[in-house]
């Protein structure tokens, strides 16, 4: 398990030890604690713990499916929740925070939950109390159940990552800590709280079922783990006042249900039935299949005349149908690009150029429209003709796009009016002469195109006729550059760090800036002991740069880590957007949209098959402050992520080892299209609806006559 293991490992066994230890102070005050007790639970109550734990197989797809959804709609509720509580959680935090304390509730929070959930289903099946086994284990089932439609549809934040002045305290303790949470805890699934939702659901079932108070001192236990965990969940930064709410809510409606399933649930699923079905099958299957074919048949009998109820319930599954057909849709908003298995790629505008490697020694050129999602191969090159030493790379700007590899050079300009693209001219240098580093697509002050051919140390310009002209230029020698409109920025080095080097085609603008520090000294001090490799700003270079407007993003190669920094050029502000303890990489920007790469819960220290290198693409909105993860799944690689106007396109490696590109619509959650299942949904709720109407009235026709006679 990689990404804070150790941790975790340490919390769960103190649970299970603390749950142990603390049985001869809960037990039935007539219990007798044997080891033989601990097989018995086993065998007796598998089913009940088959309810129970199955929980915790549907928690990482739904964590998953969360992050989908928060990424692809955007449905962010915690301004609302903010509106209403205002700064409650920050002045409890204020008033008690020390250092002490926040290890402590840390700890707390998370060992101490999982005692008190771990204690709640044991103790009943240890002591094989099965009447209060029964009705905790779908207790505990129904509050998870209930849960799920509000992590899905009403995300809440947690207030740490909410409310500037607060303090996500437990998930920043340490460096280990802040990775396993970050693992297992998508930080939008604030409402309902189960930190209160679980032991509360506990502590009423107790209430409602321990009949002969066998329980009573278990139960008091609970009550003050649960008031102790309201203030750990507000002091931390992790829940608003509203989830407790939402917890305490959540819990009495699984009670309630539990007392309306318990019963045909446990009829069906009593781990002794089944000893009793196997063994009247292994006596007489013939006997055995007619029963089943018996107990079918009444359970479909009350449905061959359909009621009110039976009607009701068609409803609820045509709209529940519906719901799950938009949830696929608002779920899956990327798409492949077909036909395109690209080499290198770049974007710009609605549109994306790819160079595509073929397998007879051709390249092609392949321009792909996201507005009609259609590609066109603009030309063919042939490797080892016309001056092509290479496969060619590619710059694309609003102006047109750059092909080109060490020692040649073609400026294809894009037509708006008409959509295409033309040749305007090529260069080849001479093999012997210094290659080219890299290709710049800026503008002068006329907004006419300007392309900046990069070598090591000189850069030289030429206008989009291949005329070369004379513009000023960054200080080399040039390694990593960057440009957008008429800026150009470099990367450079001095002896405190890394500077960016900018300068303007249109005005005499010449501005240095240093890249500072932007983490503290407890993260880079872990880096350096997973590493082995200490964390030296003054020794950091600038591997890559994006630029759009006046942002720019550079990643920096720390020593252990390369960090995805944004630059506003105008104020001089710095904000560290990938995770200071991950690899990240392939920064792209356009607008207010930034995405790059990195490689998510990064653990060097992990076991080789739990360490993870597949590389997941994060999106940040500069405007409203917030990254999403949009790619996750620990095997599949990522590549070259590239902002458009209206969507967001990135390489991905598929199983077979090909390439493939996959667009990402940044504005329309819901696409505008047809579905058969949506229209024929909508069609047939109009005569459910009116037979449910029908029937409603038609049933208190009847029970008016019976009154009257």
């Amino acid at each position: 398990m990689a990404g804070g293991s150790g941790i975790y490992i340490s919390w769960l066994m103190g649970a299970i030890l603390l749950s142990v230890a603390l049985m001869p102070l809960m037990k039935p005050p007539w219990a007798k604690i044997r080891i033989q007790g601990f097989i018995d639970m086993f065998r007796r109550y598998w089913a009940h713990m088959f309810v129970v734990f199955s929980v915790y197989l549907w928690k990482d797809i739904l964590d998953q499916l969360d992050r989908i959804l928060m990424a692809n709609t955007q449905l962010d509720m915690t301004p609302y929740v903010y509106a209403i509580e205002g700064d409650i959680v920050l002045w409890i935090q204020d008033a008690f925070q020390n250092e002490l304390l926040s290890i402590a509730l840390t700890h707390f929070y998370v060992m101490g939950f999982m005692t008190a959930t771990f204690a709640s289903f044991v103790y009943p099946i240890y002591f094989d109390d099965r009447h209060m086994a029964d009705r905790v284990s779908l207790s505990m089932f129904w509050v998870y159940v209930l849960a799920i439609p509000f992590y899905l549809f009403f995300n809440v934040r947690v207030t740490g990552d909410h409310i500037p002045a607060m303090e996500t305290i437990a998930y920043d303790l340490t460096p280990e800590i802040h990775n396993w949470f970050t693992r297992i805890d998508p930080f939008t699934n604030g409402m309902p709280s189960l930190h209160i939702g679980l032991p509360f659901a506990v502590w009423l079932t107790y209430l409602k079922w321990d009949d002969d108070g066998r329980w009573a001192k278990f139960r008091t236990a609970l009550m003050i783990f649960i008031l102790l965990t309201g203030f750990t969940i507000l002091y931390l930064g992790i829940h608003w006042v509203v989830d407790i709410i939402g917890g305490i809510l959540v819990a009495t409606l699984a009670v309630n249900l539990t007392e309306r399933t318990q019963e045909p649930v446990w009829r069906f699923a009593d781990e002794r039935l089944f000893t009793r079905r196997l063994a009247r099958f292994m006596k007489d299957p013939k006997a055995w299949f007619v029963g089943v074919k018996n107990s079918i048949n009444a359970l479909i009998d009350p449905y061959r005349e359909p009621s009110k109820t039976q009607t009701g319930a068609l409803i609820v599954a045509i709209l529940l149908g519906t719901g799950l057909v938009l949830l696929w849709d608002a779920t899956h908003q990327d798409f492949p690009v077909e036909g395109v298995t690209p080499t290198y790629t770049a974007g710009s505008g609605d549109w994306l150029v790819t160079v595509q490697e073929n397998d007879n020694e051709t390249v092609d050129f392949i321009c792909w429209s996201s507005q009609t999602r259609k590609s066109e191969t603009i030309t063919t090159i042939i490797l080892g003709e016309e001056g092509w030493t290479s496969v060619p790379r590619v710059a694309a700007s609003e102006k047109g796009v750059a092909l080109f590899d060490s020692f040649k050079l073609q400026f294809w300009s894009y037509n708006n009016a008409s959509k295409t693209f033309s040749l305007n001219w090529w260069t080849k240098i001479n093999p012997e002469s210094e290659p080219i580093i890299d290709v710049l697509l800026a503008e002068n002050a006329n907004q006419e195109a300007v392309i900046a051919v990069v070598y090591s140390n000189d850069l030289i310009y030429r206008n989009s006729d291949g005329v070369i002209v004379d513009y000023v230029s960054p200080d080399g020698p040039f390694s990593i550059v960057a440009s957008s409109g008429s800026l150009i920025a470099s990367a450079n080095s001095t002896a405190n760090g890394p500077v960016l080097d900018i300068v303007s085609l249109s005005t005499q603008l010449n501005l240095r800036i240093d890249i500072t520090n932007t983490t503290d000294e407890d993260v880079d001090n872990h880096l350096g002991d997973v590493f082995g490799e200490e964390v030296n700003y003054s020794n950091s270079q600038i591997v890559e740069l994006a630029m759009d407007g006046n942002d720019i993003v550079a990643v920096v190669d720390v020593g252990p880590v390369n960090r995805t920094i944004l630059i506003d050029t105008i104020s001089g502000s710095q904000l560290l957007l990938s995770n200071p303890l991950w690899p990240s990489s392939s920064p792209s920007i356009s607008g207010e949209n930034v995405a790059f790469l990195q490689i998510p819960r990064f653990d060097p220290t992990a076991e080789p098959d739990d360490l993870l290198t597949a590389r997941d693409v994060f999106l940040h909105n500069i405007e409203e402050n917030i990254t999403l993860q949009l790619t996750i799944n620990d095997d599949v690689d990522q590549y070259n992520p590239q902002v458009l106007e209206s969507n967001l396109a990135w390489t991905e490696s598929l199983d077979d080892g090909t390439l493939e590109i996959r667009m990402y619509a940044l504005e329309e959650t819901f696409e505008p299209y047809s579905s058969v299942v949506l229209q024929s949904s909508i069609v047939l709720l109009i005569p459910m609806m009116i037979l449910y109407a029908f029937q409603s009235a038609n049933g208190s026709s009847k029970a008016n006559g019976r009154k009257e006679n």
